[in-house]
């Protein structure tokens, strides 16, 4: 999905993937983060958000949760991070991550929500009376009030499979006036996701029906008293989007894709974010009219449509193979790639992939390298997957 893009605009990336493999550097199934690129690209959106006065937390499920990565980007200006469920957030926590907002997309369980509160988060979502009646427990027993925002949503809302949840919009007003009266919680704000698509062009984003919701939501709670800080609109948050948030009075974005540029917008436009991660494996074997890959890395989502294959820097750019994605059903033991016509491909050589990833949920390694746009790479950190 993102490997053209990824040629034209990051080919050093390209470059020390097949370096740092062929070097015994880096193993199959890993993916490189490019740290140079990651801290660029995290400065443009923060000095985006503040010159629109939208406010980030910064989403690393996609990146692999590490902490090591967490901090750089809250150097580079995204303070705080969005945990989307208590594992992640316990994971950064644990390694002095800044916890901004927690709740969304998981609810934590039950028996959780003091160890949530001792990260003090900034923010926490709840879906329901019943979890604002368990946070607001906890946070009594700690002598504590947490601030909670609200999931909402509409009849006519996108809601993707395996995310379903939220206050009915017809229910808000109800359900915003018992949660009220908890001592331990106190309701600032509102957030849905997702906020934004591509339109059928491809030449940017628009808001969905769940955008609209979330602004209804927000005059509801208005129209009863309670003030709303906080309207928390992720999904795409970029450069590109944020002023369009803004514009639509979202108060609070959460950039997590555009962190390493692959945002589905940026695989068709260039955008101030560049590419700044490649997935790389090897050549496993040929078995009947196509080679195989060792995976591991993959995702169902990922779009991917081919490969770069070879075993040295300066002409890997030109070794286009085409990939096929593993059927939903399927392990990812191997992935399928075609046996090019007009170039041999060996036993052991680099395959550079460039898609949509979500890494938290793969079996792959990930590897953070900085040094790749001053010319010398160095691995400073490398989490694996066991």
């Amino acid at each position: 999905m993102f490997l053209d893009v990824t040629v034209r605009r990051n080919p050093e990336l390209i470059k020390t993937g097949v370096r740092l493999h062929q070097s015994g550097k880096i193993p199959p199934n890993t993916y490189v983060i490019d740290l140079d690129m990651v801290k660029e690209n995290v400065r443009k959106i923060a000095k985006t958000a503040a010159d629109c006065n939208i406010h980030l937390y910064f989403m690393s499920k996609q990146l692999g949760r590490i902490p090591e990565l967490a901090k750089i980007v809250a150097e580079n200006g995204i303070e705080k991070a969005v945990a989307v469920d208590f594992d992640e957030g316990k994971r950064l926590a644990d390694h002095g991550v800044r916890i901004g907002h927690i709740g969304h997309l998981v609810q934590p369980g039950k028996h959780q929500w003091e160890e949530v509160l001792s990260w003090n988060p900034e923010v926490v979502t709840v879906f329901s009376y019943e979890r604002a009646a368990q946070l607001s427990a906890a946070a009594e027993k700690l002598g504590k009030k947490q601030d909670i925002l609200l999931k909402v949503t509409g009849p006519d809302n996108k809601i993707y499979d395996g995310q379903e949840g939220g206050i009915e919009l017809e229910q808000l007003a109800d359900a915003a006036g018992r949660i009220s009266r908890l001592r331990g919680v106190n309701i600032v704000g509102v957030t849905t996701f997702p906020t934004l698509r591509m339109n059928d062009d491809k030449t940017g984003m628009v808001g969905t029906n769940n955008l609209y919701t979330l602004l209804e939501a927000k005059k509801i709670l208005e129209e009863r008293g309670i003030p709303v800080k906080q309207v928390n609109g992720p999904s795409g948050t970029s450069c590109e989007t944020i002023p369009y948030l803004a514009e639509h009075g979202i108060t609070h974005g959460e950039p997590g894709h555009s962190l390493t540029g692959t945002t589905p917008l940026h695989a068709y436009k260039d955008l101030p974010e560049k590419p700044a991660m490649i997935y790389v494996t090897e050549v496993s074997h040929k078995f009947r009219n196509h080679y195989f890959v060792i995976a591991g890395g993959y995702y169902g989502r990922s779009r991917m449509k081919g490969c770069l294959v070879g075993h040295e820097e300066d002409s890997i750019l030109n070794r286009y193979v085409k990939a096929y994605p593993a059927r939903p059903e399927s392990i990812d033991y191997y992935g399928k790639i075609e046996a090019p016509a007009d170039f041999p491909v060996e036993i052991g050589d680099t395959a550079i992939f460039a898609f949509r990833s979500q890494i938290f949920v793969t079996r792959a390694h990930v590897a953070l390298v900085e040094g790749i746009q001053s010319g010398n790479p160095k691995v400073i950190h490398f989490e694996r997957k066991w």
